[in-house]
């Protein structure tokens, strides 16, 4: 390993919000080929942290296979905000090689427009009125990782009718019915309705997730109050104070080995 990759894996391991910043200032073609040198969880790092737009446009000059793996490893929302900044070309190539589950909820996903509700939102768990209290109690044990607290209710058509808490499942008898514990009056919210008008909602007092129906009642999905909070977190740059803080001569060095490297990256090609 050379001295100059030495440098920069050790900036970034400490300073990698500082490090991504340094990267926005390279070409895409640069950071691509840094990021193949780097190992996948660190590169995808660095990407997080980066401008979105730089970071996608680096995408279109990284092997197909790497692209897809990067997608796969990061969380939900990177590869969204990644594939809506895609040529639709690209970006429609890119979703055919992801797992289809991935690819699937990517699609949906774009379909919405950006900075709305609709893009964050998540599956929800949905269940009949009819159905039994020992019968809910299973599926929550088959979905237990994807569980949030709540069962909604639909009728057969998919309308949104109420939701019942776990509480209410624990404490009830087995036999009972879910309609006889679900609650009706709930807020929900529209999936074009934009993320800063949800924000600072009062409904987050009591509810860390919230239902999303369209226009007919529909259920579509569950806006979850954590993740509307990072988004609006990260968009709005919260990395500013680590940058700020570390030290000039540092970045100076980072950026001095990271040319050093790409330049011996250049000779091997």
């Amino acid at each position: 390993m050379s001295t100059d990759f030495t440098i920069v894996e050790d900036f970034i391991t400490k300073h990698p919000l500082s490090a991504a910043q340094v990267l926005e200032g390279l070409k895409a073609e640069e950071v691509a080929e840094f990021i193949q040198e780097l190992p996948k969880e660190k590169s995808l790092q660095l990407l997080n942290f980066m401008n979105i737009h730089k970071a996608a446009k680096s995408f279109s000059f990284l092997p197909p296979q790497l692209t897809k793996e990067l997608l796969e490893l990061g969380d939900i929302s990177f590869a969204e905000s990644v594939c809506r900044q895609l040529e639709e070309s690209f970006r429609n190539n890119l979703l055919a090689r992801l797992s289809p589950d991935l690819s699937s909820t990517l699609s949906r996903k774009l379909e919405q427009v950006a900075n709305t509700v609709g893009v964050l939102m998540v599956p929800a768990i949905v269940v009949n009125k009819e159905m039994l209290v020992k019968n809910a109690l299973e599926i929550i044990k088959r979905n237990k990782e994807s569980f949030e607290s709540y069962l909604y209710v639909v009728d057969t058509e998919g309308t949104f009718e109420g939701a019942v808490r776990l509480e209410e499942l624990l404490f009830a008898e087995r036999n009972a019915t879910l309609g006889d514990l679900m609650i009706t009056v709930i807020p929900r919210f529209l999936p074009d309705t934009p993320i800063q008008k949800v924000l600072d909602h009062p409904a987050w007092f009591e509810y860390r997730f919230i239902p999303v129906t369209d226009s007919s009642e529909k259920l579509l999905g569950t806006l979850p109050f954590r993740t509307t909070k990072e988004a609006t977190l990260k968009k709005g740059g919260q990395m500013t104070k680590e940058i700020l803080e570390t030290g000039t001569a540092l970045g100076e060095l980072y950026l001095i080995g990271l040319s050093g490297f790409l330049q011996s990256v250049g000779k091997r090609t």
